[in-house]
Formats: C-alpha cells, sequence, structure tokens
C-alpha cells in the first residue's frame, strides 16, 4: 500500500529546528556583535579618512628663535572648522621663520606662532623691564632701542641709542613682574657684537618711532 506525503513529519521537524536555531540567544548575540563591529570598523576608517596632520610644539620654544623641525611633531586629529583655519597642517612642510612668541611644550601650532617675514640671524630677542617700553606695543610696530648702565654697570656711562628704526617681530604679554621679551628684526648683516653685549647688559628703553 502506497501512502503519500510519507517525509512530512521530516521536513516539519527540519523547519522546527532552523526556527529554534535563530531564536537561540546566543546565536542571536553574536549576529549582533558582528553587526555592532561592522558599523564600528566603517566608522574608524571614515574617521581616520577625515582626519588631519598638524604640527605640535615638542618642547617650550622663545620669540626670536628659528623654527626647526626637531622643535615639532605631527599629530592626527579631527578639528572643528573654526579651529582648523587657525593651525599649521604638516602638508605644507616645517614653516620657515621666527617664533613670533613664547610657546610651551604639547601646544598645536598655530598660523599666527610664526613670523615668516625675518631671516634667521637677523632677529634680536632683549628682555623689558616692566614701564621700558609703550604698553600698547605691537607686531609691526617701529621702535629706537635705547641702553644704558644696567643695576651693576658704570653709573656714568651714558644712555644711547643702540638701534634705530627697527620694526617689531613680536612682543610677549608682561609676566607677573611687568617684564616682556621683545624681538626686532634688523638689517640684513645682523646686529654687531657691541649692540648685542649693551642689549644683554643695559637697561633699555623703547621709543616708539612716529
Amino acid at each position: 500500500m502506497h501512502v503519500t506525503g510519507g517525509d512530512t513529519p521530516r521536513r516539519t521537524s527540519a523547519r522546527r529546528t532552523s526556527i529554534s536555531r535563530w531564536r537561540n540567544p546566543r546565536l542571536l548575540m553574536g549576529a549582533v556583535l558582528v553587526l555592532t563591529s561592522a558599523v564600528a570598523g566603517g566608522w574608524l576608517v571614515a574617521t581616520a579618512r577625515d582626519s588631519t596632520d598638524y604640527w605640535l610644539v615638542r618642547a617650550e620654544v622663545k620669540a626670536g628663535e628659528p623654527v626647526r623641525a626637531d622643535q615639532l611633531a605631527p599629530v592626527s586629529g579631527r578639528v572643528e572648522s573654526a579651529g582648523s583655519g587657525t593651525l599649521l597642517p604638516t602638508e605644507y612642510g616645517v614653516p620657515r621663520g621666527v617664533w613670533a612668541r613664547d610657546v610651551g611644550a604639547g601646544t598645536l601650532m598655530t598660523r599666527d606662532a610664526v613670523h615668516r617675514g625675518v631671516e634667521p640671524g637677523r632677529q634680536l630677542a632683549m628682555a623689558l623691564t616692566a614701564g621700558s617700553a609703550p604698553p600698547d606695543l605691537e607686531t609691526g610696530d617701529r621702535v629706537d632701542v635705547w641702553a644704558g648702565p644696567g643695576e651693576t654697570g658704570d653709573g656714568a656711562a651714558s644712555t644711547r641709542r643702540v638701534l634705530s628704526d627697527v620694526a617689531v617681530v613680536s612682543v610677549s604679554a608682561s609676566d607677573g613682574t611687568g617684564s616682556r621679551t621683545l624681538v626686532v628684526d634688523t638689517d640684513r648683516r645682523g646686529p654687531d657684537a657691541e649692540v648685542v653685549e649693551a642689549v644683554a647688559r643695559g637697561r633699555l628703553s623703547v621709543v616708539r618711532v612716529p
């Protein structure tokens, strides 16, 4: 006697087994983890592609010093469009010029931290005491620099002008004592030894040239 549909129980059992596997919590959790990993991996790739390399200042630098490659290190990151325009990407190479101001270690390098108009060897940095220069002195001003006898110098020595009509490269903000660091652009030959000695030892006064 021939009976049709004899394999129906076996097929029904296979379908039930398949359905029960998909309802298995471990299997569902594994599928979720795989999907999450795929999405996270794609996000990381997109983030890496959107990041930009910027210059980081490795150690503290002083105003007037030439910018050197060993002072900088590349770092990758994503910066909001409002702030990215102020930073220096590494794609343009190490900037040429001198530091326009003191910059601390671990600081991202900004475009205004470098003065490109002065060649290394032409700039001269000097320490100013409180009240020895106009309080609103700024980059681009032209000044005369006068040097007099220092605290331990010859009291009979006269005050004299050591630099005439030089451009201000940078001037730092005053510290707690009112002292500031001024960097000026000398002529193409650079400052001579006599001027450097007078600036280093004398009491300085800076006068803005009209």
